[in-house]
Protein backbone atom coordinates (compact mmCIF):
# COMPACT_ATOMS: atom_id res chain seq x y z
CA UNK A 1 0.00 0.00 0.00
CA UNK A 2 2.61 2.14 0.35
CA UNK A 3 4.40 1.93 -2.94
CA UNK A 4 1.33 3.73 -4.33
CA UNK A 5 1.58 6.96 -2.52
CA UNK A 6 3.96 8.48 -4.79
CA UNK A 7 1.78 8.25 -7.98
CA UNK A 8 -1.05 9.01 -6.28
CA UNK A 9 0.60 12.39 -5.71
CA UNK A 10 1.96 12.40 -9.28
CA UNK A 11 -1.32 11.88 -10.67
CA UNK A 12 -2.95 14.85 -8.11
CA UNK A 13 0.10 17.07 -9.13
CA UNK A 14 -0.97 16.75 -13.05
CA UNK A 15 -4.40 17.15 -11.93
CA UNK A 16 -3.29 20.57 -10.66
CA UNK A 17 -1.37 21.63 -13.71
CA UNK A 18 -4.33 20.86 -16.26
CA UNK A 19 -6.50 23.20 -14.14
CA UNK A 20 -4.03 26.01 -13.97
CA UNK A 21 -4.00 25.14 -18.10
CA UNK A 22 -7.11 25.51 -18.24
CA UNK A 23 -7.91 28.46 -16.24
CA UNK A 24 -5.16 30.03 -18.14
CA UNK A 25 -6.52 29.07 -21.35
CA UNK A 26 -10.17 30.43 -20.47
CA UNK A 27 -8.44 33.90 -19.41
CA UNK A 28 -6.74 34.00 -22.74
CA UNK A 29 -9.78 33.62 -24.98
CA UNK A 30 -11.84 36.10 -22.50
CA UNK A 31 -8.86 38.80 -23.60
CA UNK A 32 -8.44 38.26 -27.08
CA UNK A 33 -12.66 38.12 -27.08
CA UNK A 34 -12.68 41.28 -25.10
CA UNK A 35 -10.05 42.89 -27.82
CA UNK A 36 -12.15 42.12 -30.47
CA UNK A 37 -15.13 43.65 -28.96
CA UNK A 38 -13.31 46.60 -27.76
CA UNK A 39 -11.81 47.34 -31.43
CA UNK A 40 -15.55 47.08 -32.74
CA UNK A 41 -17.02 49.11 -29.87
CA UNK A 42 -18.90 52.44 -31.37
CA UNK A 43 -18.85 53.84 -27.97
CA UNK A 44 -15.00 53.33 -27.06
CA UNK A 45 -15.65 55.09 -23.42
CA UNK A 46 -18.68 52.47 -22.41
CA UNK A 47 -16.87 49.17 -21.84
CA UNK A 48 -18.89 48.12 -18.93
CA UNK A 49 -17.42 44.75 -17.00
CA UNK A 50 -15.23 43.26 -20.03
CA UNK A 51 -13.54 46.92 -20.17
CA UNK A 52 -12.72 46.17 -16.48
CA UNK A 53 -11.50 42.39 -17.58
CA UNK A 54 -9.42 43.70 -19.98
CA UNK A 55 -7.90 46.81 -17.89
CA UNK A 56 -6.34 43.46 -15.76
CA UNK A 57 -4.40 42.17 -18.66
CA UNK A 58 -3.69 45.86 -20.08
CA UNK A 59 -0.39 48.14 -18.65
CA UNK A 60 -1.81 51.55 -17.47
CA UNK A 61 -0.68 54.19 -19.02
CA UNK A 62 -0.34 57.95 -18.33
CA UNK A 63 -1.79 60.43 -20.29
CA UNK A 64 -3.56 58.82 -22.96
CA UNK A 65 -7.35 60.05 -21.57
CA UNK A 66 -5.74 63.70 -21.27
CA UNK A 67 -4.05 63.76 -24.67
CA UNK A 68 -8.22 62.46 -26.23
CA UNK A 69 -10.08 65.18 -23.92
CA UNK A 70 -7.22 67.77 -25.15
CA UNK A 71 -8.49 66.99 -28.53
CA UNK A 72 -12.11 67.23 -28.04
CA UNK A 73 -11.45 70.43 -26.40
CA UNK A 74 -9.46 71.81 -28.96
CA UNK A 75 -12.09 70.86 -31.19
CA UNK A 76 -14.23 73.06 -29.50
CA UNK A 77 -12.63 75.94 -29.21
CA UNK A 78 -12.94 77.08 -32.32
CA UNK A 79 -16.67 78.19 -33.49
CA UNK A 80 -17.18 81.18 -35.80
CA UNK A 81 -19.95 83.10 -34.99
CA UNK A 82 -20.50 83.82 -39.41
CA UNK A 83 -21.02 81.36 -41.87
CA UNK A 84 -21.48 81.64 -45.75
CA UNK A 85 -21.95 78.33 -47.78
CA UNK A 86 -21.88 79.07 -51.76
CA UNK A 87 -22.27 76.40 -54.19
CA UNK A 88 -21.34 79.09 -57.18
CA UNK A 89 -24.73 80.24 -57.78
CA UNK A 90 -26.56 80.55 -54.03
CA UNK A 91 -25.07 81.59 -50.92
CA UNK A 92 -26.65 80.38 -47.73
CA UNK A 93 -25.46 82.84 -44.93
CA UNK A 94 -26.28 82.29 -40.93
CA UNK A 95 -25.17 85.26 -38.25
CA UNK A 96 -26.39 86.24 -35.08
CA UNK A 97 -28.21 82.76 -34.58
CA UNK A 98 -25.11 80.50 -32.27
CA UNK A 99 -27.44 77.25 -32.36
CA UNK A 100 -28.31 77.37 -36.15
CA UNK A 101 -24.02 78.46 -37.09
CA UNK A 102 -23.08 75.66 -34.84
CA UNK A 103 -25.19 72.91 -36.40
CA UNK A 104 -23.98 74.31 -40.17
CA UNK A 105 -20.69 74.51 -39.06
CA UNK A 106 -20.35 70.63 -37.45
CA UNK A 107 -21.59 69.77 -40.96
CA UNK A 108 -19.02 72.09 -43.07
CA UNK A 109 -16.16 72.62 -40.38
CA UNK A 110 -14.81 69.82 -41.83
CA UNK A 111 -13.33 71.03 -44.77
CA UNK A 112 -11.96 74.14 -42.76
CA UNK A 113 -9.60 71.85 -40.51
CA UNK A 114 -8.73 69.71 -43.77
CA UNK A 115 -7.90 72.60 -45.91
CA UNK A 116 -5.61 73.71 -42.51
CA UNK A 117 -4.03 70.72 -42.26
CA UNK A 118 -3.04 70.50 -45.68
CA UNK A 119 -1.88 73.96 -46.61
CA UNK A 120 1.30 74.83 -48.37
CA UNK A 121 2.64 77.27 -50.48
CA UNK A 122 0.93 80.57 -49.45
CA UNK A 123 0.99 83.56 -51.76
CA UNK A 124 -0.36 87.21 -52.13
CA UNK A 125 -3.25 87.47 -54.08
CA UNK A 126 -4.89 90.80 -55.27
CA UNK A 127 -8.35 91.63 -53.21
CA UNK A 128 -10.41 90.81 -56.54
CA UNK A 129 -9.29 87.37 -56.20
CA UNK A 130 -10.22 87.19 -52.43
CA UNK A 131 -13.61 88.13 -53.72
CA UNK A 132 -14.39 85.81 -56.27
CA UNK A 133 -13.38 82.68 -53.41
CA UNK A 134 -16.05 84.42 -51.46
CA UNK A 135 -18.54 84.17 -54.70
CA UNK A 136 -16.82 80.40 -55.11
CA UNK A 137 -18.18 76.73 -54.73
CA UNK A 138 -16.72 77.27 -51.10
CA UNK A 139 -17.11 77.88 -47.47
CA UNK A 140 -16.21 81.41 -45.82
CA UNK A 141 -15.72 81.32 -41.99
CA UNK A 142 -15.77 84.31 -39.17
CA UNK A 143 -14.27 83.98 -36.22
CA UNK A 144 -14.73 87.28 -34.65
CA UNK A 145 -11.19 87.28 -32.86
CA UNK A 146 -8.13 87.29 -34.67
CA UNK A 147 -6.49 83.61 -34.61
CA UNK A 148 -3.38 82.56 -35.09
CA UNK A 149 -3.59 80.13 -37.82
CA UNK A 150 -1.58 77.81 -36.72
CA UNK A 151 -3.81 77.41 -33.86
CA UNK A 152 -6.72 77.38 -35.65
CA UNK A 153 -5.17 74.21 -37.82
CA UNK A 154 -4.43 72.78 -34.19
CA UNK A 155 -7.80 73.89 -32.81
CA UNK A 156 -9.62 71.95 -36.28
CA UNK A 157 -6.87 69.59 -36.89
CA UNK A 158 -7.27 67.95 -33.41
CA UNK A 159 -3.74 68.85 -32.43
CA UNK A 160 -1.85 68.49 -35.66
CA UNK A 161 0.55 71.30 -36.02
CA UNK A 162 1.18 72.61 -39.39
CA UNK A 163 4.35 74.65 -40.24
CA UNK A 164 3.34 76.22 -43.00
CA UNK A 165 0.78 78.40 -41.76
CA UNK A 166 1.82 81.66 -40.96
CA UNK A 167 0.02 85.35 -39.73
CA UNK A 168 -3.26 85.73 -38.07
CA UNK A 169 -6.51 85.88 -39.17
CA UNK A 170 -10.24 86.56 -38.32
CA UNK A 171 -12.19 85.75 -41.91
CA UNK A 172 -10.67 82.34 -43.86
CA UNK A 173 -12.42 80.95 -46.75
CA UNK A 174 -12.21 77.09 -48.20
CA UNK A 175 -13.19 78.02 -51.95
CA UNK A 176 -12.16 76.16 -55.36
CA UNK A 177 -10.90 78.78 -57.70
CA UNK A 178 -10.11 77.42 -60.85
CA UNK A 179 -8.13 74.29 -61.01
CA UNK A 180 -8.22 73.79 -57.21
CA UNK A 181 -9.11 74.06 -54.18
CA UNK A 182 -7.41 76.67 -52.06
CA UNK A 183 -7.84 78.20 -48.59
CA UNK A 184 -7.94 82.01 -48.64
CA UNK A 185 -7.81 84.78 -45.88
CA UNK A 186 -7.14 88.27 -45.41
CA UNK A 187 -4.36 89.16 -42.65
CA UNK A 188 -5.55 92.48 -40.89
CA UNK A 189 -1.82 93.06 -39.88
CA UNK A 190 -0.50 93.91 -43.36
CA UNK A 191 -3.97 94.22 -44.86
CA UNK A 192 -3.08 91.80 -47.52
CA UNK A 193 -4.89 88.64 -48.84
CA UNK A 194 -3.21 85.56 -49.21
CA UNK A 195 -3.89 82.00 -50.46
CA UNK A 196 -2.79 78.75 -49.71
CA UNK A 197 -2.81 75.39 -52.07
CA UNK A 198 -4.56 72.42 -50.33
CA UNK A 199 -5.56 68.82 -50.50
CA UNK A 200 -8.82 69.13 -49.98
CA UNK A 201 -10.56 67.26 -52.86
CA UNK A 202 -13.78 68.81 -54.51
CA UNK A 203 -15.61 66.21 -56.71
CA UNK A 204 -17.22 63.71 -54.45
CA UNK A 205 -16.21 65.47 -51.03
CA UNK A 206 -16.27 69.32 -51.09
CA UNK A 207 -19.02 69.60 -53.70
CA UNK A 208 -21.52 67.24 -51.60
CA UNK A 209 -20.64 69.06 -48.20
CA UNK A 210 -21.44 72.69 -50.36
CA UNK A 211 -24.40 71.48 -52.37
CA UNK A 212 -28.27 71.55 -51.02
CA UNK A 213 -27.90 74.79 -49.02
CA UNK A 214 -29.49 77.02 -51.92
CA UNK A 215 -29.91 80.77 -51.20
CA UNK A 216 -31.19 82.63 -48.49
CA UNK A 217 -30.70 86.12 -49.69
CA UNK A 218 -27.81 87.20 -47.53
CA UNK A 219 -25.03 89.00 -49.40
CA UNK A 220 -21.85 90.39 -48.72
CA UNK A 221 -21.50 94.47 -49.40
CA UNK A 222 -19.16 94.17 -52.07
CA UNK A 223 -21.95 92.67 -53.92
CA UNK A 224 -24.46 95.34 -53.67
CA UNK A 225 -22.70 98.14 -56.06
CA UNK A 226 -23.18 101.76 -56.05
CA UNK A 227 -26.50 103.66 -54.54
CA UNK A 228 -27.15 100.36 -52.12
CA UNK A 229 -26.92 102.70 -49.08
CA UNK A 230 -23.77 100.48 -47.88
CA UNK A 231 -20.96 102.38 -49.41
CA UNK A 232 -19.30 103.68 -46.42
CA UNK A 233 -18.94 100.11 -45.00
CA UNK A 234 -16.67 96.78 -44.58
CA UNK A 235 -17.08 95.50 -47.69
CA UNK A 236 -17.73 91.83 -45.99
CA UNK A 237 -20.35 92.70 -43.77
CA UNK A 238 -23.11 90.37 -44.52
CA UNK A 239 -26.66 91.82 -44.95
CA UNK A 240 -29.29 89.82 -43.48
CA UNK A 241 -32.38 89.45 -45.51
CA UNK A 242 -35.08 89.82 -42.47
CA UNK A 243 -35.42 92.44 -39.42
CA UNK A 244 -32.76 91.02 -36.79
CA UNK A 245 -34.94 90.45 -33.24
CA UNK A 246 -31.72 89.50 -30.94
CA UNK A 247 -32.09 88.03 -27.74
CA UNK A 248 -32.28 90.36 -24.35
CA UNK A 249 -29.94 89.04 -21.77
CA UNK A 250 -30.18 88.86 -17.89
CA UNK A 251 -26.38 89.90 -16.75
CA UNK A 252 -25.40 89.49 -13.42
CA UNK A 253 -21.87 89.45 -11.37
CA UNK A 254 -21.22 85.70 -10.27
CA UNK A 255 -19.01 86.81 -7.64
CA UNK A 256 -21.18 89.20 -5.58
CA UNK A 257 -21.01 86.66 -2.72
CA UNK A 258 -17.84 85.80 -2.08
CA UNK A 259 -18.65 82.81 0.26
CA UNK A 260 -16.42 80.05 1.52
CA UNK A 261 -17.66 77.42 -1.75
CA UNK A 262 -17.16 79.93 -4.13
CA UNK A 263 -13.72 81.23 -2.69
CA UNK A 264 -12.45 77.23 -2.57
CA UNK A 265 -13.53 76.67 -6.75
CA UNK A 266 -11.49 79.73 -7.53
CA UNK A 267 -8.74 78.78 -5.81
CA UNK A 268 -8.62 75.54 -7.06
CA UNK A 269 -8.92 76.33 -10.77
CA UNK A 270 -6.13 78.97 -10.18
CA UNK A 271 -3.44 76.76 -7.96
CA UNK A 272 -3.37 78.71 -5.09
CA UNK A 273 -4.72 76.39 -2.18
CA UNK A 274 -3.39 78.63 1.08
CA UNK A 275 -5.47 80.58 3.02
CA UNK A 276 -6.74 83.88 2.54
CA UNK A 277 -7.36 87.38 4.13
CA UNK A 278 -9.97 89.83 4.08
CA UNK A 279 -9.22 93.10 2.02
CA UNK A 280 -12.01 96.03 1.05
CA UNK A 281 -14.59 94.52 -1.10
CA UNK A 282 -12.30 90.55 -1.27
CA UNK A 283 -9.73 88.81 -0.36
CA UNK A 284 -6.26 88.50 -0.95
CA UNK A 285 -3.31 85.30 -1.23
CA UNK A 286 -0.22 85.91 -0.99
CA UNK A 287 2.66 82.92 -1.73
CA UNK A 288 5.94 84.32 -1.93
CA UNK A 289 5.88 86.85 -4.55
CA UNK A 290 3.41 86.47 -6.09
CA UNK A 291 -0.19 87.69 -5.09
CA UNK A 292 -3.78 86.82 -6.38
CA UNK A 293 -7.17 89.03 -5.49
CA UNK A 294 -10.67 88.66 -5.71
CA UNK A 295 -13.21 90.89 -5.47
CA UNK A 296 -16.62 91.24 -5.09
CA UNK A 297 -16.94 93.74 -7.85
CA UNK A 298 -16.64 90.45 -10.40
CA UNK A 299 -12.88 91.27 -11.14
CA UNK A 300 -10.03 88.58 -10.09
CA UNK A 301 -5.90 89.75 -11.31
CA UNK A 302 -2.71 88.09 -10.30
CA UNK A 303 0.60 89.50 -10.17
CA UNK A 304 4.09 88.03 -9.86
CA UNK A 305 7.18 90.21 -8.51
CA UNK A 306 9.80 91.12 -11.82
CA UNK A 307 12.45 88.41 -11.75
CA UNK A 308 10.49 85.49 -9.82
CA UNK A 309 8.95 82.28 -11.37
CA UNK A 310 5.66 82.37 -12.01
CA UNK A 311 3.45 79.14 -11.30
CA UNK A 312 1.99 79.51 -14.96
CA UNK A 313 4.12 78.29 -17.36
CA UNK A 314 3.94 78.06 -20.67
CA UNK A 315 5.67 75.21 -22.84
CA UNK A 316 8.49 73.63 -21.38
CA UNK A 317 12.45 73.95 -20.90
CA UNK A 318 12.80 73.75 -24.82
CA UNK A 319 10.14 76.94 -25.27
CA UNK A 320 6.87 77.87 -26.36
CA UNK A 321 4.85 77.88 -29.99
CA UNK A 322 1.92 80.21 -30.29
CA UNK A 323 -0.60 77.53 -29.98
CA UNK A 324 0.73 76.46 -26.95
CA UNK A 325 0.81 79.92 -25.91
CA UNK A 326 -2.44 80.23 -26.79
CA UNK A 327 -3.92 76.78 -25.40
CA UNK A 328 -2.41 77.51 -21.74
CA UNK A 329 -4.33 80.78 -21.71
CA UNK A 330 -7.67 79.80 -23.18
CA UNK A 331 -7.94 76.75 -20.69
CA UNK A 332 -7.21 79.15 -17.47
CA UNK A 333 -9.99 81.51 -18.94
CA UNK A 334 -12.36 79.00 -19.92
CA UNK A 335 -11.73 77.82 -16.32
CA UNK A 336 -12.76 80.38 -14.80
CA UNK A 337 -14.66 83.23 -16.71
CA UNK A 338 -16.05 80.77 -19.33
CA UNK A 339 -17.11 78.75 -16.46
CA UNK A 340 -19.65 81.23 -14.79
CA UNK A 341 -20.50 83.06 -18.02
CA UNK A 342 -23.97 80.76 -18.89
CA UNK A 343 -25.27 81.91 -22.08
CA UNK A 344 -22.29 83.52 -23.13
CA UNK A 345 -18.83 82.21 -24.81
CA UNK A 346 -15.72 83.45 -24.46
CA UNK A 347 -13.45 83.71 -27.57
CA UNK A 348 -9.80 84.82 -28.21
CA UNK A 349 -9.71 88.13 -29.45
CA UNK A 350 -6.24 88.17 -30.22
CA UNK A 351 -2.55 88.44 -29.29
CA UNK A 352 -0.30 91.47 -29.41
CA UNK A 353 3.31 92.22 -28.51
CA UNK A 354 3.35 95.00 -25.89
CA UNK A 355 6.80 96.71 -23.86
CA UNK A 356 5.14 93.90 -21.01
CA UNK A 357 5.59 91.20 -23.11
CA UNK A 358 2.95 89.36 -25.17
CA UNK A 359 -0.67 90.08 -24.11
CA UNK A 360 -3.19 87.27 -24.71
CA UNK A 361 -6.97 88.46 -24.68
CA UNK A 362 -10.40 86.97 -24.63
CA UNK A 363 -13.91 88.16 -24.94
CA UNK A 364 -17.45 87.69 -24.26
CA UNK A 365 -19.65 87.20 -26.95
CA UNK A 366 -23.29 86.37 -27.11
CA UNK A 367 -25.62 84.65 -29.75
CA UNK A 368 -22.75 85.53 -32.06
CA UNK A 369 -22.47 89.52 -31.28
CA UNK A 370 -19.37 90.33 -29.11
CA UNK A 371 -19.81 92.04 -25.62
CA UNK A 372 -18.18 95.44 -24.77
CA UNK A 373 -17.56 95.62 -21.35
CA UNK A 374 -17.15 98.85 -18.92
CA UNK A 375 -13.93 100.45 -20.35
CA UNK A 376 -12.91 98.18 -23.07
CA UNK A 377 -12.12 95.49 -20.48
CA UNK A 378 -11.40 91.75 -21.98
CA UNK A 379 -12.98 88.76 -20.35
CA UNK A 380 -9.61 87.67 -19.57
CA UNK A 381 -6.36 89.58 -20.36
CA UNK A 382 -2.87 87.66 -19.73
CA UNK A 383 0.69 89.20 -19.66
CA UNK A 384 3.14 86.41 -20.48
CA UNK A 385 7.45 87.05 -20.39
CA UNK A 386 9.97 84.41 -20.64
CA UNK A 387 7.49 81.44 -20.92
CA UNK A 388 5.52 82.36 -18.16
CA UNK A 389 2.21 83.85 -17.68
CA UNK A 390 3.84 87.13 -15.14
CA UNK A 391 0.17 88.70 -14.68
CA UNK A 392 -3.60 88.31 -15.61
CA UNK A 393 -7.10 90.45 -15.02
CA UNK A 394 -10.71 88.26 -15.42
CA UNK A 395 -13.78 90.31 -15.56
CA UNK A 396 -16.58 87.72 -14.19
CA UNK A 397 -20.23 88.35 -15.57
CA UNK A 398 -22.81 85.92 -15.92
CA UNK A 399 -25.72 86.13 -18.83
CA UNK A 400 -29.03 83.87 -19.05
CA UNK A 401 -31.55 84.62 -22.06
CA UNK A 402 -34.14 86.85 -20.58
CA UNK A 403 -36.72 85.16 -23.07
CA UNK A 404 -37.12 88.69 -24.61
CA UNK A 405 -36.36 90.05 -27.49
CA UNK A 406 -35.05 93.62 -28.74
CA UNK A 407 -35.94 94.88 -32.61
CA UNK A 408 -32.92 96.94 -33.89
CA UNK A 409 -32.88 98.59 -37.09
CA UNK A 410 -32.67 97.27 -40.39
CA UNK A 411 -28.87 97.46 -41.69
CA UNK A 412 -29.67 100.34 -44.05
CA UNK A 413 -30.84 102.23 -41.63
CA UNK A 414 -28.41 101.93 -38.79
CA UNK A 415 -25.83 102.17 -42.14
CA UNK A 416 -27.04 105.47 -43.19
CA UNK A 417 -26.91 106.50 -39.34
CA UNK A 418 -23.69 105.41 -38.72
CA UNK A 419 -22.07 107.01 -41.76
CA UNK A 420 -22.49 110.41 -40.38
CA UNK A 421 -20.32 109.30 -37.44
CA UNK A 422 -18.05 106.92 -38.33
CA UNK A 423 -18.07 107.96 -42.72
CA UNK A 424 -14.64 106.14 -43.15
CA UNK A 425 -15.91 102.31 -44.21
CA UNK A 426 -15.93 100.60 -41.13
CA UNK A 427 -17.61 97.44 -39.88
CA UNK A 428 -21.14 97.34 -38.75
CA UNK A 429 -21.99 94.81 -36.21
CA UNK A 430 -24.44 94.11 -33.64
CA UNK A 431 -23.11 94.46 -30.04
CA UNK A 432 -23.87 94.08 -26.59
CA UNK A 433 -22.93 96.93 -24.14
CA UNK A 434 -22.51 95.69 -20.48
CA UNK A 435 -22.85 98.50 -18.08
CA UNK A 436 -23.08 97.08 -15.36
CA UNK A 437 -27.21 96.64 -15.44
CA UNK A 438 -29.04 94.29 -14.96
CA UNK A 439 -30.18 93.11 -18.72
CA UNK A 440 -27.98 94.07 -21.57
CA UNK A 441 -29.57 94.14 -25.51
CA UNK A 442 -27.69 94.45 -28.69
CA UNK A 443 -27.58 97.37 -31.06
CA UNK A 444 -25.50 98.55 -34.15
CA UNK A 445 -21.65 99.55 -33.98
CA UNK A 446 -19.33 100.83 -36.62
CA UNK A 447 -16.28 98.82 -35.63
Amino acid sequence: MERNKPRRRRNRGLERFKTLLIVLLSLSAVYLTGLTLVQNQASPGSQGLLGGLISLFQPQTSGSDSAAGSAGQLTAAARPVRIAVCDGLNRYALQYNTAQTDKLYDSVGILLGEALTSARSPSVVPEQVWQTALQSPGVWFDFLGNIPLETLGAWTGEGSINSALTGSARQVAVALVEDGVRLYYHNESDGLYYAYETAVAYEGHMDTLVSGYGGNGVPFVFELGEDSGYESMDPYVLISSSTLAPPVYRASNPLSNLDEALISELQKALSFQTSYYPIPNGIRIREGQETLEISSSGAVSYSTAEGTASRYPVGDEDGYNITELIETTRRMAADTVGRYCSAARIYLMGVEETENGLEVCYGYSLNGAEVSLPGGDCAARFTVQDGQITAFTLQFRRYEDAGQTSLVLREQMAAAALEVLAPEGRELALCYSDTGSDTVQAGWIAK
